[in-house]
Order: structure tokens, then sequence, then C-alpha cells
């Protein structure tokens, strides 16, 4: 899976809105990720690669576009603020709390965003909408994380069909060109 790389938001490029807010933004409209988990992200989950950036929604790392992988690097390496008294100078967490050793609260990331007109739960809901569209619900469960159950029922939502995919997926590449 690979998300686009014209991301409508404009926040996305824009260099006045705060980068954790431009991450945590795009992690809910281009991943549908609910705020509890954006929040409690940590920088393990963030990879470098030789050809980009990746991050680890579920069990397997998820390629992002180029402008968001910089700007998860940047957040790790100096977007960080630890403004919370006795909080350490680096911290596990993507988006550090000001709490010491705790991450911010999902209350308050959400409010940032809301702050920023970015409705997050119907956010949210439009990017779980596009992407169970296009992903089978394994897929779809595997990659971002989300419960079996849960993955079917957007792809129902949905109203995708996978009943023939692995059909489809094996007939593909079983085909060979001028065959």
């Amino acid at each position: 899976m690979t998300a686009s790389a014209g991301i409508w938001w404009p926040g996305y490029s824009n260099d006045s809105i705060q980068v954790t807010d431009r991450v945590a933004g795009c992690l809910v409209l281009l991943f549908g990720q609910n705020m509890t988990r954006v929040a409690a992200m940590t920088t393990s989950q963030v990879t470098r690669h030789d050809d980009g950036v990746c991050v680890q929604l579920g069990r397997h790392e998820v390629p992002v576009p180029g402008t968001l992988g910089s700007l998860l690097l940047t957040l790790i390496t100096d977007g960080k603020p630890n403004t919370g008294t006795g909080s350490p100078a680096t911290s596990q967490w993507l988006f550090p709390g000001l709490l010491p050793g705790q991450p911010i609260t999902p209350a308050r990331l959400a409010g940032r965003l809301r702050a920023l007109g970015i409705p997050v739960q119907a956010g949210r809901r439009a990017a779980l909408t596009g992407l169970a569209a296009r992903l089978p619900a394994a897929v779809l469960a595997d990659i971002l994380g989300l419960q079996p159950g849960t993955a079917v029922r957007w792809v129902h939502e949905a109203g995708a069909d996978w009943n023939r995919y692995a059909a489809d997926l094996a007939r593909n590449r079983d085909h060979q060109p001028g065959e």
C-alpha cells in the first residue's frame, strides 16, 4: 500500500503549521488512524530506508509519501519540544506530552487538529472508506493494525467485493504477456 503523492490537505505542506500537527493530520487523513493510536506512536515505528521512510501501523511497515517521510524524520530529530517540567531531553514518543515520560493525550492532539479545521472523525472515516475500497479486509487489518472484524466492516461499508481477490491475484501472476 502506498499513500497518494497528491495529498489534498492544505496543511500538509504549510510551513506555518507545527510539524506535530502536520504529521498527526496526515496519519489520520492518509491512513485512517484514530487519535489514541496516533498519540501513542513511538519513534521506533518510523524507519528510514534507502528508498524512503516507512511507518509501522500494524504488523508491517508502510511506505509514506516523501514529504510525510521528511516531516516524520524532522519530528523525530528536532520537532518534539519536551516542555513539561522534568521532561527528559529525548523521548520514545513521537508526540510527547507535557507529563514527563508520557505521550500527548488523544484528546489534546484531536483538539489541536480540530483547531486547524481538520474534522478528525470524518477525516478518519473518509480515509478508511477509501482504503477499504482498494484493499481486501485481511490486508487492511494487517497493514493498519485493525481487528479483522473491523476491517471487514470497513470493506463492507465501502461496498468493495473481495470474494475473488485470491483467485484474481493468482490468475494475474500466472498470466504471461503475449499468451
